[in-house]
């Protein structure tokens, strides 16, 4: 009858467009792929990019522990111990020092100069660098010379030292920078004792920038028990008084030197730390 008619219409009808819809989906499905075959996909960037296209300056270094010490005649004294206590522990190390050598003449040892191809080449996660021993010194800026009285010598001291630190931390590097002792000569310990602070204050400015450097303060560590200078220390590792001074009044006797290569090897250890939680 009529009504039956009407209803089997009806029911075609939605047939028809269910075929037909299933058909346009078919074809968006089919162009859909067509297009991901034939077109590479670009990842979305992200704060977890691989170390071939970050942007950001932290360094990927792989491998084992590497650790570079560089400076004058008294990293000389302490580095061969701390190159030695690092290689037992299965740490890579690159040791390179120039006695007589500082900040202050670089027409002498150009510091910077060689920092710029040793620190990227050699590739340590850590680097020691102990200078300062012979920068009790004049320096010349703009070839006016400064003497370490002047107030202009430690804002220039302090520039230079800035300047290794950024060398050094600028992409992801960690920095202990040790401090020279005291010395038993008055003139040369005041000297000194400008240096420490100017080279202590430019790490601490750097600090606060957010650079991973910090200052071991030798100058304590070889003090005598009434706080002033003393030929002989007591050794933190064992509680021992020993003699800390080779006979000059200044560089480190084997104990000395062996005390100051536990404490910098604290402090490097401290730095691995520091990078494993980052």
């Amino acid at each position: 009858d009529q009504e039956i008619y009407t209803r089997r219409r009806v029911l075609v009808g939605l047939c028809f467009v269910a075929l037909l819809m299933a058909c346009v989906f078919t074809v968006q499905a089919l162009s859909s792929d067509s297009v991901s075959r034939s077109t590479p996909q670009v990842p979305a960037l992200s704060t977890t990019m691989s170390p071939e296209i970050t942007t950001t300056t932290t360094l990927a270094i792989n491998g084992p522990p590497r650790v570079s010490i560089y400076g004058d005649s008294l990293a000389a004294g302490f580095g061969g111990l701390l190159k030695s206590i690092l290689d037992r522990q299965g740490v890579t190390t690159f040791l390179a020092t120039h006695g007589s050598s500082g900040l202050s003449q670089p027409g002498f040892f150009d510091w910077p100069n060689h920092l710029n191809v040793w620190v990227p080449q050699e590739n340590a996660g850590v680097v020691v660098i102990g200078l300062g021993a012979n920068d009790g010194q004049d320096v010349y800026v703009d070839e006016i010379s400064y003497s370490t009285n002047d107030p202009e010598w430690s804002i220039e001291y302090g520039r230079r030292v800035t300047e290794l630190v950024t060398l050094v931390t600028s992409q992801g590097r960690s920095l202990v920078w040790v401090g020279t002792p005291d010395v038993k000569a008055k003139a040369f310990r005041a000297n000194l004792g400008i240096l420490r602070t100017a080279t202590k204050n430019a790490i601490d400015a750097a600090r606060a920038n957010g650079a991973d450097v910090v200052y071991l303060d030798t100058w304590n560590l070889f003090l005598g028990l009434d706080g002033n200078y003393s030929p002989y220390v007591i050794d933190p590792n064992d509680g021992e008084r020993k003699k800390s001074r080779d006979s000059d009044g200044f560089h480190l006797s084997l104990a000395g030197n062996k005390i100051l290569a536990a404490a910098i090897t604290a402090e490097i250890d401290a730095a691995f730390e520091r990078r494993a939680a980052q």
